[in-house]
């Protein structure tokens, strides 16, 4: 944790209405808190963007979901840390997210950004134990850290807390932070399912659930619990769950300690091979939807056929379908150098503009302009 450059009011206020500009968005009042005092912050594990370079688009790029708000770099982890703002989320607080640029997967870290500032403070202490105890400083940098602790409204005990002693108490006190912590519930459930106590996985797995809606892992979580026990009507819900959300919202199977017999596998692809090897399981009506064909008959990770169930989806109004399938779509071809990316940009921006989403027109066409990236 670091005091870096103060931030000057008259300076900082000019930042802020930029970024809010750009982004089209009020900024969350913790965020606004943060760039009054600091004009680089910088809280382990997250070196914040200035706010000039946020107002420019660092961090976006070419494919990024348009409902992703970079505001800083993962230190040593090669991704970013940023908002997802949906007509939604943007009703209530904003989630933190964490972008993994090598795996290209977004994964909730916090429910709003106080909680997200906790989890810094919380998680930065943790994984820099070992150099603390060694730094003769440390004494010396405790009142400087008492005191941007005050600054920044943390609590003593995230600061000054005895620190956990392995992970399973440091998801702990994540929860304990912040009892919406999806990714934490998570790892508790699987913790809890390695201990042979599947109910007690389920009740935090289902919690999960229900603190990210959008985030794949934890129906998929659920589903391997009913699989494992041999409840595979169960299962296919769950797993059909899963091919419900975002390519992007599902992460690997190695996330996770699920054993070593347990695939190793994007989340997404096992879900989709649960439900073609027991098909005959679901319901005629599930079996009749578009995105089932997809999903079991076809290719999900061909980009040409999302984009076709997409202009399906549109044609029948079914808006929230079709920007799934554009944005699954844009992420399977956005390294691409055909004319695919551009047209999903442009039916994205279509489609935003047909629902009077104007931010989410805007950034996509923004993004549009960016280099493609290279695998």
């Amino acid at each position: 944790m670091s005091r870096n450059e103060e931030s000057k009011p008259g300076k900082a206020a000019g930042g802020l209405r930029a970024v809010e500009a750009f982004w089209q968005a009020k900024l969350p009042e913790a965020f606004r808190h943060l760039y009054a005092q600091f004009a680089h912050p910088f809280l382990a594990p997250c070196e914040f963007f200035s706010l000039e370079a946020i107002a420019a688009g660092a961090g976006r790029s070419f494919g990024m979901i348009p409902q992703y708000l970079p505001f800083g770099r993962a230190v040593a982890e090669g991704g970013l840390y940023g908002f997802y703002v949906t007509p939604e989320t943007a009703l209530d607080f904003w989630p933190v997210l964490y972008w993994d640029e090598d795996e290209m997967y977004l994964r909730p870290v916090a429910s709003d950004f106080e909680a997200f500032l906790r989890h810094c403070a919380l998680v930065g202490r943790y994984e820099t134990e070992e150099q603390w105890e060694e730094d003769p400083r440390e004494r010396e940098d405790e009142e400087e850290r008492r005191a941007i602790g005050r600054l920044l409204r943390l609590p003593d005990d995230v600061l000054f807390g005895p620190l956990p002693r392995n992970n399973t108490e440091l998801y702990e006190r994540l929860v304990c932070s912040d009892p919406q912590d999806a990714v934490s519930l998570c790892h508790l459930g699987c913790i809890r399912r390695a201990r042979s106590d599947s109910e007690r996985a389920l009740d935090f797995f289902h919690r999960a659930s229900e603190a990210a809606p959008w985030f794949g892992d934890p129906c998929y979580l659920v589903a391997d619990i009913y699989r494992e026990r041999r409840h595979y009507e169960r299962a296919v819900e769950w797993w059909w769950a899963v091919t419900q959300r975002l390519l992007s919202f599902c992460t690997r199977t190695w996330e996770w300690d699920l054993g070593d017999e347990h695939p190793e596998a994007d989340i997404y692809e096992v879900a989709a091979d649960g439900l073609a090897q027991y098909a005959d399981l679901a319901d005629a009506e599930k079996k009749s939807l578009p995105l089932w064909r997809v999903v079991v008959q076809d290719d999900p990770y061909d980009p040409g056929v999302r984009e076709g169930l997409g202009d399906a989806l549109l044609a029948q109004n079914d808006f929230s379908g079709a920007e799934r399938e554009y944005l699954n779509a844009l992420s399977l071809c956005c390294s691409e150098r055909g004319r695919q990316p551009e047209r999903l940009y442009d039916a994205l921006i279509a489609l935003y503009e047909r629902l009077g989403r104007m931010r989410d027109a805007a950034l996509s066409r923004h993004d549009r302009l960016l280099p493609h990236p290279t695998l």
